[in-house]
């Protein structure tokens, strides 16, 4: 055949395949409208871009114009109901709902949002003094929107039931308190949450941005099934038109076009939204689609949510790799196995998003296959290094196992061979002698150490004996300066004195104060004075708990950080404001939120009881 005659017949297959594919989905939606907000700028707003995507295609937010969002513009009272009242569904009914004769200030509601405020009071998201004072036209303070929200949930006997505030906010007591309840519920359901100083800020104002991730939260407690689809990934292609294959709950299979502007997002545990290519879903993934017809525009993927029912996993031994297959030893069968890799596969190595010519034969790998191909291979290389902080070594098996906490807060367990090489401090010791808490470097050898680098650690720390655990390990607990709980084992090598003078571990007792120096949580030397340390702490009291005989203050260490610290009360506790003494039934007349005290007391398993309260505030 000519060059020119295959060319042009290839080229009329391909254009086949094409327009059947676009007959298919419907040529006009398949470039249906998304929503692109120029001023969502990555650097500032890329956190929002999910969220403020999501609601504008569900229709409860929208923008100023086509290309406008207005991220930092303040939210009014009345947009926040109205936007909540259309998450719910209600905007259909909410059409032909009048307000009350006799709601207040009803020329300061705009025409618009008549109807929307006609439902917000019928369903309780307005109610009390919001009734009596809506004020339209505000901006909404945070505050206000934790109770909109948890009223809306219809939450309302929930927060009411709330016994306790806990929360640790250090500008708690600037949440009005009539709110703190619905804010605490807020939180605990994840709708609003903290700064990374520490602080709520109440009283600011939420923002349109702000607004879009508030609603997001609130929408995992509605069913918004009528709005978003929910299915479970069937197939995903990407070599020509970008499509995905989806099983429904009632077991119907439904084809949606995934043009280029379609959003695509992971979501995690805590409800963070990440930016993912359509490759990354696997098959049997939990979906969320926002569609136009057969044309996606959103789809949400619950990555943690995967059935594995269609799946077959092999693990093994990578021989190595031809274009489009991988070999592998499987460590069941031992048999060299050739499998076909989509070439749209997931490929993650060492735990980092990889390629399939960044395998390398010898790695462990686990494959997953969906039918007859695989569409991920996890891989783990036979060599690498390991570093960490020992928690503990147990014995308890053929090969020991050695527990570190790894750089990034998790935990791991590794096996250590009989042959390892076993160094600390640059010597050669046996594996008992590594201590918890030393920070040390593994090798490992398909899963298993070969070579373990320990550096011992040591540190000194002074506090009162909380308490003395005498079993098969004796171990003494120590709440330091600070009010922090530290555990330590005593060994027969441990160095305790007291005046001078040896002593043995029971001879310490609860309250004693002792400085001591320990290599890893095993002590080398403490000092004991036979005496209790009364303790001085002079803060700003943040909020009073009546009932709990709690004062909660705040005070910056001699390291200039912020700590939050309870201080408990008895009958006896003396009260002071300027040289009166106040009785403990009175403290409420007298000491305020944002008030400066000084208490003196002593900790009792970790709790600060106080003998003296003062009160430096005296006008």
């Amino acid at each position: 055949m000519k060059p020119f005659n295959r060319a042009l017949k290839l080229y009329a297959a391909f254009l086949l395949i094409f327009l059947t594919i676009m007959n298919l989905f419907n040529i006009n939606q398949v470039f249906a409208s998304v929503p692109n907000f120029s001023d969502v700028l990555q650097e500032r707003y890329e956190w929002a871009r999910p969220y403020v995507e999501k609601m504008a295609l569900l229709g409860v937010i929208t923008g100023r114009s086509p290309n406008v969002f207005a991220p930092d513009d303040p939210v009014k009272r009345v947009e926040f109901i109205a936007m909540i009242v259309r998450l719910m569904g209600l905007e259909d009914y909410a059409k032909n709902k009048t307000l009350p004769s006799d709601f207040p200030n009803v020329n300061l509601i705009p025409l618009w949002a008549r109807s929307y405020i006609a439902v917000a009071l019928e369903k309780g998201i307005i109610s009390d003094d919001d009734y009596a004072n809506f004020r339209p036209e505000e901006a909404t303070k945070r505050y206000e929107a934790a109770v909109f929200a948890i009223r809306a949930l219809g939450l309302e006997n929930e927060a009411q039931s709330i016994k306790n505030i806990n929360l640790a906010f250090k500008d708690t007591y600037e949440i009005p308190l009539g709110a703190r309840k619905y804010v605490q519920l807020a939180v605990e359901k994840k709708i609003l949450s903290g700064f990374e100083d520490g602080s709520f800020r109440p009283k600011e104002n939420i923002n349109r941005a702000q607004a879009a991730k508030v609603l997001n939260q609130i929408a995992e407690y509605i069913d918004i099934s009528g709005k978003m689809t929910t299915a479970r990934a069937e197939n995903i292609k990407t070599d020509f038109l970008n499509y995905i294959e989806v099983k429904l709950a009632d077991g119907v299979l439904r084809t949606y076009l995934v043009g280029s502007d379609c959003k695509v997002y992971s979501k995690d545990q805590q409800g963070a939204l990440k930016k993912i290519a359509l490759k990354d879903i696997l098959p049997g993934t939990k979906l969320r689609i926002i569609a136009d017809g057969n044309s996606a525009n959103y789809i949400e993927a619950f990555m943690d949510d995967v059935q594995p029912t269609t799946f077959k996993t092999v693990s093994g031994i990578l021989k190595s790799v031809i274009t489009g297959y991988v070999v592998v030893e499987n460590e069941e069968t031992k048999n060299n196995e050739t499998y076909q890799v989509d070439a749209s596969a997931r490929v993650v190595k060492d735990g980092k998003n990889s390629s399939i010519s960044q395998l390398t034969p010898g790695d462990m790998v686990t494959l997953m296959l969906y039918g007859e191909k695989v569409f991920s291979i996890e891989s783990e290389s036979a060599q690498k290094k390991v570093s960490g902080s020992v928690k503990s070594i147990s014995f308890l098996s053929k090969n020991p196992v050695i527990t570190l906490e790894l750089g990034d807060g998790s935990v791991g367990d590794f096996e250590v061979r009989e042959d390892a090489q076993v160094k600390r401090d640059g010597k050669s010791v046996e594996l008992k002698s590594i201590k918890n808490q030393d920070e040390v470097v593994l090798y490992v050898e398909y899963q298993k150490v070969t070579k373990i680098e320990a550096k011992s650690t040591k540190r000194s720390v002074s506090g009162v004996v909380k308490g003395i655990s005498i079993s098969d390990v004796l171990k003494i607990t120590v709440t330091d300066d600070e009010g922090v709980d530290h555990t330590f084992t005593v060994t027969q090598d441990s160095r305790i004195t007291k005046d001078k003078k040896t002593i043995t571990i029971f001879e310490v007792k609860p309250g004693f104060y002792v400085e001591l120096e320990a290599e890893g949580d095993e002590i080398l030397k403490m000092e004991v004075t036979a005496r209790q340390l009364l303790n001085v702490v002079r803060g700003t009291a943040r909020y009073v708990h009546i009932d709990a005989r709690v004062i909660v203050v705040e005070f910056k260490n001699e390291q200039g950080k912020v700590i939050t610290l309870e201080i408990h009360f008895k009958d006896d506790t003396v009260f002071l404001k300027g040289n009166k003494e106040i009785s403990v039934k009175k403290i409420a007349d007298y000491i305020e939120e944002g008030d400066e005290v000084i208490a003196a007391g002593r900790y009792e398993r970790g709790i600060f009881y106080a003998d003296v309260v003062i009160d430096l505030v005296t006008s």
